[in-house]
């Protein structure tokens, strides 16, 4: 059996830069962090040599390309893996509409464990990539490839899409230790309620982007990631809730259907409570809404949003792991070696 353990992510600027359809031709850039809140993929063999596919539903079919559930019918085929497998998915929060980029989580915590299980290694740039072929060019979604990345590499970092096809370049971003600690103790994340399919929004914001409407907007937020990067690298952690802001205010913008008048309402009534930044996580419409304010306003806040549902969050450094390999021995050869 193995367990792989993958972390869901935060943006904080840059987020939709990572397109192909901008990144290609002006190369995007975002700044994001992982959390403490996993995705987890359970792969064994299938003593019936079936497949078994559980995650908030369960399937049973004869063989890979029959299952349902597209991120894991790809990554089985991806993976080599056409049958007498289980693969159970189990998430730390809502799976789907959340903006921690749960859906890049599965396919590379999937790939993770089912190479695993064939006693195959992958590196996380090699599983990064793949999961974001999974999805963009065999499953035709309208995203960018900072998700994968995020998820399989982990920590705190700046990822640049290089235009003209020149790949992802991840680099961990330098700072003082205090500084990330003070990072970390300014957010505060609540859950909306509100469940929205990203696809839509950015399917809109793609065609904002090769209709040009949306280009100059999102110049200025892959800016924002490099003004971050510096700051953070100065020790200036507060500088996160002002870009935050900035690159919120920007990503309205761009398409409707980011923001409604009830989140506007959230975000405003934050502000008002003293709350220095902050942004839906992901394409927008729902999900998480992060938030920065200073400590001694915190109580504030969390008193003007007390209709919302706070999740505790803490960083991690590391990406997608296997967690668990057991493997079974070969009788034959344990007998012949002793």
């Amino acid at each position: 059996m193995i367990v792989s353990r993958t972390p869901l992510r935060v943006s904080f600027v840059g987020g939709g830069t990572d397109l192909p359809e901008y990144a290609d031709a002006h190369g995007g850039a975002v700044v994001s962090v992982t959390i403490d809140k996993w995705i987890r993929v359970i792969v064994a063999p299938r003593f019936e040599g079936d497949v078994r596919v559980s995650y908030s539903r369960t399937e049973i079919v004869d063989r890979a390309a029959d299952v349902e559930h597209e991120l894991v019918r790809e990554a089985l085929r991806s993976a080599g893996v056409p049958r007498g497998v289980e693969v159970i998915t189990l998430a730390d929060v809502p799976s789907r509409g959340t903006g921690l980029g749960s859906s890049s989580a599965v396919t590379v915590g999937a790939l993770n464990a089912l190479y695993a299980f064939q006693g195959i290694y992958k590196s996380t740039a090699q599983l990064a990539e793949e999961a974001a072929s999974i999805e963009i060019d065999v499953l035709n979604k309208p995203i960018g490839r900072q998700d994968h990345y995020a998820s399989a590499v982990g920590g705190l970092n700046l990822i640049e899409f290089l235009p003209a096809g020149g790949g992802v370049r991840v680099e961990p971003i330098v700072c003082p230790p205090e500084c990330v600690a003070r990072l970390r103790r300014s957010l505060l994340m609540f859950y909306t309620g509100k469940q929205r399919l990203a696809e839509s929004i950015l399917h809109d914001q793609r065609s904002a982007v090769v209709d040009g409407g949306a280009v100059n907007a999102m110049h200025r937020m892959r800016d924002l990631a490099y003004a971050l990067r510096e700051a953070l690298a100065d020790g200036d952690d507060a500088a996160v809730g002002r870009l935050m802001h900035d690159n919120w205010e920007l990503k309205r913008t761009l398409v409707d259907g980011v923001s409604d008048n009830e989140i506007d309402g959230w975000y405003g009534d934050a502000i008002a409570a003293g709350a220095t930044g902050g942004k839906i996580l992901g394409a927008g419409g729902g999900g998480f809404l992060l938030i920065a304010a200073p400590s001694n306003r915190q109580p504030s806040v969390r008193k003007a949003l007390a209709q919302l549902k706070e999740v505790p969050i803490r960083f991690t450094a590391s990406g997608t792991e296997i967690r668990m390999f057991e493997q079974q021995m070969n009788h034959a050869s344990v007998s012949e070696g002793s």
